[in-house]
């Protein structure tokens, strides 16, 4: 039988249950004063003592008494009896009242004499002048900073009674191994749990992460009811969609309420919001991109209510470098990578899965696209949230087109220079599309032409007018794969699998055989294509053919044989008017260093001679 949504609520109607169904737990810790910043005061705090506990002088001078000061002038100095010598902070006895600053004193023979009065307190701050014994330091729901502990240690407070809350996490799925396990067939690492684990103890929570639960109803139900009788919230990772293994729904409605089952928002539809023993049980989807969302938009503002607030999070506006579609019905939060070019902002979107967890690590922002919508056409000024900070979209860089291992080599090495490749991959033609749109600051590529050359046919048919630099960030190595160390030259005794007329590896392979006298026909299987390098790759190592034609990379990655055939020349390109641009140009540097060369040879399949070469189109 299949499952059902028992109810899809929009995502203001589930936060709005979220924030009226449940009370604010009231349990409480005392917490040292240097382990109190983020914690919020359950107790008001009061000051244990007078700050400061005596008068002390405000500044370096002669603490006297004020009367004795009276009629002085520049024509009638007067000289004083008693006085003292004081620096600021310095005890002011009881028989003085005044602190005269010593450039406005004279001295002589051990006396001194002024030639302006003194008020009565003037530079003398007064016992609990700050704050006065028993004073309010803060209200309870107070929460604390780092300064903060400063002043109330001042005030003598060594302890402070805090706000506490526990969450209860539970893994639930046969499927599920532990971090640190290699997955077999049908297995998934559990990662939500330990993901949810950290993202409570940012905001102060006590997070305690229980034993994976397989599949079994009775046994999530137990897990359940154990949690919410240990925690004050509880969160259940799976189990929460509509297959025929998802049990914590049904856990729920047995130990209390089931609020709602489905929530309008992509990606976390199948969200689940219950009450168990009066406290919120919340099911998160299994999809990693899915659970996120839901912690940060239904969770986030109930622990927010409570006083557990998270990292601040700021807002900017941008231009969308694409279209971005949604489902009209549906908020839909999607994750991007934001850069400045040229004083505006660009964002560019990362891929949608919401099993894809490259996606959040790669991106530094995210747009809510509200559900009245069906998105938002490229070129669009919108606002999104910053989930770094607005200098780490500064220091980035949007690189858009055909990605390579290359470039996660490059951006390590620009991360030390303070600079952030966003890596897009877009394929060739897309980066060259948004070099002309002028939505990315440079576009990898290596797009070869039927005479030979790389990327320039395709650069200047698209950008006639621009003038373009191509920064060679190295050679990549085609050849032929192989389970038993194939050269081209074998390729017509042994079975074959191709790639789409017009691919790259397509029109390098007709090269290479045209120049070895090997004509197509000779080829068993030249015309069985597959659509991907991948595919080919994977085809030879299952043994549905003997040899393909692919990158080093994708021989490497699959643990094939390689012998190397060509190399595809991969370029930057970049609008001339970009070369100024301080992290372009630590870009140049990099790509021409030692050290990425280096790195490059060690990986193996690139040649690092042409790594560095500008040449302008």
């Amino acid at each position: 039988m299949v499952k059902r949504y028992l109810s899809q609520v929009s995502l203001d109607d589930a936060v709005s249950k979220v924030l009226s169904s449940f009370d604010e737990p009231k349990s409480r810790e005392t917490v040292s004063l240097k382990n109190s910043c983020g914690r919020v005061l359950r107790e008001p705090v009061y000051a244990g003592y007078p700050v400061p506990c005596v008068n002390t002088s405000a500044m370096d001078g002669i603490a006297v008494k004020s009367a004795e000061t009276v009629g002085a002038s520049e024509q009638n100095p007067v000289a004083l009896g008693k006085t003292l010598r004081v620096n600021t902070g310095n005890f002011v006895p009881p028989e003085f009242d005044s602190v005269v600053m010593i450039e406005d004193t004279w001295e002589k023979n051990g006396v001194y004499s002024v030639r302006k009065a003194a008020r009565p307190w003037q530079n003398v701050r007064p016992a609990g002048e700050d704050i006065k014994k028993g004073e309010l330091i803060a209200p309870a729901g107070h929460r604390m900073r780092a300064f903060d502990t400063g002043a109330f240690g001042t005030y003598g407070i060594k302890e402070l009674c805090v706000r506490k809350l526990s969450a209860g996490l539970v893994p639930t799925g046969s499927e599920l191994v532990e971090i640190g396990n290699v997955p077999g067939p049908g297995q998934v690492v559990e990662s939500n749990i330990p993901m949810a684990s950290v993202w409570f103890s940012e905001r102060k929570v006590d997070a305690r992460c229980y034993p994976i639960t397989p599949d079994d109803p009775e046994m999530i139900k137990k897990a359940v009811e154990k949690a919410a009788v240990e925690n004050d919230i509880v969160i259940v990772s799976a189990g929460s969609s509509a297959g025929t293994k998802d049990f914590t729904a049904g856990a729920i409605s047995e130990l209390g309420e089931l609020i709602f089952h489905g929530i309008a928002i992509m990606p976390g539809k199948p969200m689940i919001l219950g009450k168990v023993m009066g406290k919120p049980v919340i099911g998160l989807p299994g999809y990693p991109i899915s659970a996120q969302v839901v912690l940060r938009e239904i969770v986030g503002p109930l622990l927010d209510k409570w006083g557990f607030t998270g990292p601040l999070s700021g807002k900017i506006d941008v231009e969308l470098s694409s279209d971005i579609t949604s489902n009209v019905g549906y908020d839909e939060f999607v994750l991007l990578s934001v850069a400045e070019k040229d004083g505006r902002y660009l964002a560019a979107q990362q891929s949608r899965g919401a099993g894809v967890q490259m996606a959040s690590v790669r991106s530094n922002a995210f747009l809510r696209v509200p559900s009245r919508l069906e998105g938002y056409p490229a070129g669009e000024t919108v606002s999104v949230t910053l989930t770094q900070g607005k200098s780490y979209a500064d220091g980035s860089l949007l690189v858009t087109g055909m990605a390579d291992p290359a470039l996660g080599v490059l951006s390590g090495i620009l991360r030390k220079s303070g600079v952030v490749l966003h890596i897009g991959s877009s394929g060739n033609m897309g980066g060259v599309i948004a070099l002309k749109k002028d939505v990315c600051h440079c576009a990898p590529m290596h797009i070869p032409s039927p005479d030979g050359e790389y990327n320039i046919e395709q650069v200047k048919r698209y950008l006639p007018e621009t003038k373009v630099s191509l920064l060679c960030i190295a050679g990549i190595s085609y050849g032929i794969a192989s389970r038993n160390n194939l050269s081209l030259k074998d390729v017509a005794k042994h079975s074959f699998v191709n790639q789409p007329p017009g691919s790259e590896p397509r029109i390098l392979f007709d090269r290479a055989i045209s120049e070895e006298k090997i004509s197509s026909e000779l080829v068993e299987g030249y015309d069985k294509v597959l659509n991907s390098e991948t595919a080919v790759a994977m085809s030879v190592l299952n043994g549905d053919c003997d040899a393909a034609f692919v990158s080093y990379q994708s021989a490497k990655v699959y643990g094939l044989d390689f012998s190397p055939v060509s190399y595809a020349r991969y370029e930057f390109a970049v609008r001339d008017s970009g070369l100024s641009d301080e992290r372009i140009k630590k870009l140049v540097e990099a790509v021409s260093s030692d050290e990425f060369k280096s790195a490059l040879k060690n990986s193996g399949g690139y040649d690092v001679s042409v790594s560095g070469k500008m040449r302008s189109v």
